[in-house]
């Protein structure tokens, strides 16, 4: 085994480092050929003191970004791929790169974002020191199927983990009740009532009755979806005690406030106003409270970490601020977070939408029936000015829209892209959005950048 693992290792820099040299950084390639030669690759490459992993259906890359741009502030070599390969290629290929040519560490810290479905295998060889769990929602059934299957995999994970430290969401009942086989190997976070706004209209809900008695549960608040803080009528089930507790959370001002089990409260500045931030960057602090830095330390750590430009940026011209912003595609769940951040901002607002699918690769394609999972009906209100998308199932969008409520006038549904932004108005507008998917990252920054010189030339013109 000695012999296939430092053949897997070599090989694996080797190639690595040939790619380096054509300027491709990017490619997990490496990563494949080791674990092709060495399996086991993960089991047996030198750990560093802190190997961070974060897994869960949304929030993961968030966080795992935040961990390492905090650890590298705080003095830590920390080894990590910004681009997010989650699978085992990626980890193989990020754990080589930690490591010299004869496995002695070089880095003090290594964080990976961790795929659900693949958790078992690889964190059992990973045996990561800090685990967390940012949630687990309805996704992609191509994907991930259903979301106890994905709770039952994590929880594998977690088993075959003794020694690892766990960090759950108390205020998902989904993932925030797995076992962890220690219990002071266990940390829990949650957010007090975030918004008096109605919940109960949401489409998707998938904690309604008690795992134990099966009666239906008692929610004293929820934010989105099936985060809350439940109890059971029934048996008394209910989410846990949090060690970290979101008190009060300031949209407008960024601004969280964190009380701890002991009482230790304190106030931090975010990099986001939804609420789902909030809930990756209260992960975050509980991650760098239990690696030992102190509330003086991390206040002003957390104030200087930004959300991955891939997952949302601004720009503003002449008072109208274009964003572009993370929207999964083929998931109800997390589009319909999207849409209840979109839909309690109290500002006029145009969409444009890249979250599309093309029937003309039909090994990709999938059932549409998703789109009626998503509360577009949110949007049916004043503030929304206009919402536009193009492609190849843009009659799809287009009657989902009208069947939410959202008038005909205010729908512009295109068979191409491209045409899109020939339909933007900017009148009686304060903010324009560019929801894209996963993989659109570059092409919704092209889409701001359109977006930004059209508005300059109509304000010219004017």
């Amino acid at each position: 085994m000695k012999f296939r693992f430092y053949l897997a290792l070599w090989a694996g820099k080797f190639i690595d480092w040939l790619l380096k040299l054509k300027g491709e950084t990017r490619d997990d390639m490496p990563g494949s050929v080791i674990f092709r030669i060495c399996p086991d690759f993960l089991k047996y490459v030198a750990k560093p003191p802190i190997v961070a992993a974060a897994t869960g259906t949304n929030g993961k890359s968030t966080v795992t970004s935040l961990i390492a741009d905090g650890l590298k502030s705080l003095g830590y070599r920390t080894a990590f791929l910004d681009w997010g390969p989650n699978l085992r290629s990626g980890h193989c290929l990020l754990m080589a790169r930690s490591v010299t040519l004869f496995n002695h560490t070089r880095v003090d810290a290594v964080v990976c974002e961790a795929d659900e479905g693949s958790s078992p295998y690889e964190m059992s060889r990973l045996q990561p020191t800090h685990y967390i769990v940012c949630n687990i929602c309805r996704d992609s059934l191509r994907r991930n199927g259903h979301p106890l299957y994905i709770r039952d995999q994590i929880q594998d994970a977690i088993s075959k983990c003794p020694n690892t430290k766990v960090i759950l969401n108390a205020d998902d009942p989904i993932s925030g009740l797995m076992k962890v086989t220690k219990p002071e190997n266990v940390r829990y976070f949650a957010m007090e009532k975030t918004t008096d706004a109605d919940i109960s209209n949401t489409v998707l809900h998938d904690f309604t009755i008690c795992p134990n008695c099966h009666k239906k549960v008692v929610y004293q608040h929820r934010h989105y979806l099936q985060m809350g803080h439940f109890t059971c009528p029934g048996c008394g089930l209910s989410s846990p005690v949090e060690d970290f507790d979101g008190t009060y959370f300031d949209p407008e001002a960024r601004r969280l406030t964190v009380k701890e089990k002991d009482g230790t409260e304190y106030t931090v500045s975010i990099d986001s106003s939804s609420v789902f931030n909030a809930f990756n960057y209260l992960s975050v602090i509980a991650f760098f409270r239990w690696i030992g830095v102190s509330v003086d330390r991390l206040v002003p750590l957390i104030g200087s970490l930004k959300v991955p430009v891939s997952r949302e940026e601004v720009v503003e011209v002449d008072g109208i601020k274009i964003h572009t912003s993370m929207c999964k595609g083929q998931t109800g769940s997390s589009a319909s977070v999207v849409m209840r951040h979109l839909s309690q901002i109290p500002t006029r607002k145009e969409l444009v939408l890249l979250v599309n699918e093309e029937y003309a690769n039909p090994k990709a394609h999938e059932t549409p029936s998703w789109l009626w999972d998503v509360d577009y009906e949110l949007l049916a209100n004043d503030r929304l000015t206009r919402i536009l998308v193009g492609g190849d199932m843009s009659e799809d969008y287009h009657y989902r829209f009208l069947m939410a409520g959202i008038p005909e006038e205010k729908i512009a549904a295109v068979p191409k892209d491209s045409d899109m932004l020939s339909h933007l108005t900017f009148d009686n507008v304060d903010e324009i959005y560019v929801l894209h998917e996963v993989d659109a990252v570059t092409e919704a920054k092209h889409y701001q950048e359109a977006i930004v010189q059209k508005l300059k030339e109509a304000r010219h013109e004017n």
